[in-house]
């Protein structure tokens, strides 16, 4: 997230919202530029003066884009079901729970969208879970996430890592007496963001 959408996020909008509008005003702040230098460009020949007005057009949603690019996830909600089992008795109650491992810069990363979630639902729980039996890994996520999310070691490393298929951080949805909820960290774009907001508001 950028400064950009961390404002537009603040003025109640939606993460997809908060997403996609600042391409649109980058396409517009191109479209008002062309229109301010179309009386010069009118000397131009006809080809010339439309080259000239699409690489006008384009530059400040090009610069932006250099800035924030989009990836192939950003707006994906692709979630899988799994059943619960005995294995992951440790994820009880209604929350979301992210599992990571110790020095994972992507579930480091993660922790600011899930204190900006928690800051936009208050009562959502967000529970980081390591997988690793060493207390000490810990630390690392306990000092960025604060008191906004919750981060103790899994009771089940194994079983975790299992659920996570290896990739972290997995997000994974708890709701009592159903199946969970996986989203791979490519998976779990804007518009999974959402929908939880929903779910939790």
């Amino acid at each position: 997230m950028n400064s950009i959408e961390l404002f537009l996020l603040d003025l109640g909008l939606s993460w997809t919202m908060s997403k996609m509008l600042p391409y649109i005003f980058m396409v517009l702040i191109g479209l008002i530029i062309v229109l301010l230098f179309k009386k010069r460009l009118k000397k131009l020949g006809l080809i010339l003066r439309l080259l000239i007005k699409f690489i006008i057009l384009l530059i400040p949603f090009v610069v932006y884009f250099a800035i924030a690019p989009i990836y192939q996830g950003d707006f994906s909600n692709n979630s899988i079901e799994i059943e619960k089992i005995k294995d992951y008795s440790e994820l009880k109650g209604k929350k979301l729970v992210v599992l990571t491992i110790p020095g994972c810069p992507y579930c480091y990363e993660a922790l600011g969208r899930m204190k900006k979630l928690k800051e936009r639902v208050p009562n959502i729980e967000i529970e980081y879970l390591v997988c690793h039996p060493d207390e000490e890994t810990t630390t690392w996520y306990k000092d960025e996430a604060g008191k906004d999310v919750e981060v103790k070691l899994a009771l089940n490393p194994d079983a975790m890592a299992q659920l996570a298929v290896g990739s972290f951080p997995t997000f994974v949805l708890v709701e009592e007496d159903q199946k969970l909820r996986t989203w791979s960290n490519d998976n779990f774009g804007v518009s999974a963001m959402d929908e939880l907001e929903l779910k939790f508001k």
